[in-house]
């Protein structure tokens, strides 16, 4: 549902007009300001003191088309439900608390937005590990404690998913915001130490969205959401990172939230073959020891069907796609032998290709009796004989290279 957007100019009195702006926002509205960056700053930090919704408001920077942040603003109806506690040692002026009442006492937090969909990701535990106050409490899904969340946005860039949101946040809206955009500049961000003069997609002062667009260009204008010579570590990535100019690629990742990230970045890339290190950034990069049976466990639990085994004559290969990896931790978690590691890095060439590469392989075992193939590698068998042989001796041990027929004859003539 669309809802009532005003436009407001950021002068005068900010007191005063942050009062008349709180009792607005009560009624649902959604504010585009103009202004001075100070200005706005204040603003935004007074409706916060107000007890208002100040997740409502859009800034629109003096040099710019208002009508694009009006209607981004449009589809900002998920402000609604941002999350917010009530703070009893708030220090409140008489007349707000006059004109405001029990309001004044709320405090609206940018703390994220959970996706019921999280629950999916069973295994994942990257947006618990993010967080600086440990105010993720590691249900599935997850859940936020709000008394300890600082709103610094490390969460929220860590989710592979894109299933935590800042409240103030919509794709559909952004997407809407760019329509008709030719070119984009992109980054993934945890958090803003600076509100710069620009920031659109902000989220307070410190944290962004999985997503911040750091430049755009339509019909030759340039304009910047964000001011480019903001940095923190993950723009300090990005920014080391080699620059290609191949044709942009579309990828599908895991769903459109975490597809639209993956596909801006891989956009970027030059095509090459080559792995790069990462600290930050969300790519990541799978690998097995010689451990690895080939027991399908990992195959089966990967949300993303990143992993898969390939049958290739009388051998058994696991692959690996690297576009399709989010990292989420299942395999790694699942694995009996305790023979996946995974590694934040990025390799431009797969990123872009979407190709599976080969991790591991091994032989298909086979009977000793008959020669048939048995439901294993050489690998598995060699493991579950070496486990019964320490439980139950040499007689049944050697019973794993053999098919059941084999087995049923070789207990036949046992009997006999």
């Amino acid at each position: 549902m669309t809802r009532e957007v005003k436009l407001v100019e950021v002068e005068g009195n900010i007191e005063d007009l942050a009062l008349e702006l709180a009792n607005q926002l009560d009624k649902g509205v959604t504010l585009v300001v103009r202004g001075e960056p100070s200005l706005v700053k204040e603003l935004l930090i007074t409706l916060r003191k107000y007890g208002a919704n100040w997740l409502k408001v859009v800034y629109a920077p003096g040099w710019d088309d208002p009508e694009r942040y009006l209607k981004y603003a449009k589809y900002m109806s998920i402000a609604d439900k941002a999350p917010y506690r009530i703070k009893g040692e708030k220090k409140i002026k008489r007349r707000i608390l006059l004109h405001r009442m029990a309001k004044a006492s709320l405090d609206y937090m940018d703390a994220p937005i959970v996706n019921k969909e999280c629950a999916a990701l069973r295994y994942c535990n990257l947006c618990v590990d993010s967080c600086p106050e440990h105010a993720i409490i590691p249900e599935k899904p997850v859940r936020i404690d709000l008394n300890k969340c600082t709103e610094c946005g490390a969460c929220i860039n860590s989710c592979p998913a894109g299933f935590l949101w800042p409240p103030g946040f919509t794709l559909y809206g952004l997407s809407e915001f760019l329509e008709g955009v030719d070119k984009l500049t992109a980054a993934p961000l945890p958090k803003l130490d600076q509100l710069k003069d620009g920031a659109v997609l902000r989220s307070q002062e410190r944290s962004a969205p999985l997503i911040l667009i750091l430049e755009a260009e339509s019909k030759g204008k340039k304009f910047a959401p964000l001011d480019l010579n903001l940095m923190d570590p993950y723009l300090e990535e990005l920014e080391s990172l080699p620059r290609g100019n191949e044709p942009p690629v579309e990828i599908k990742r895991f769903n459109n939230y975490a597809s639209r990230e993956a596909s801006l970045l891989a956009s970027m890339l030059p095509d090459k073959d080559e792995w790069i290190q990462l600290n930050h950034l969300n790519y990541f990069r799978v690998e097995v020891s010689d451990e690895c049976t080939l027991c399908g466990a990992c195959t089966g639990v990967c949300p993303s069907r990143a992993l898969r085994i390939v049958k290739d004559g009388d051998e058994l290969r696991l692959e690996f796609s690297h576009q399709q990896c989010i990292g989420c931790d299942a395999c790694r978690q699942i694995c009996p032998e305790k023979a996946v590691t995974i590694e934040r890095a990025l390799n431009p060439h797969l990123l872009r290709s979407g190709e599976f590469v080969e991790v591991t392989r091994d032989e298909i075992a086979r009977c000793r009796g008959c020669g048939a193939p048995l439901d294993g590698t050489v690998r598995m068998m060699k493991n579950l004989e070496e486990r019964i042989r320490k439980n139950s001796g040499d007689k049944y041990a050697e019973l794993v290279w053999y098919c059941q027929k084999c087995k049923d004859k070789m207990l036949f003539k046992g009997l006999i």
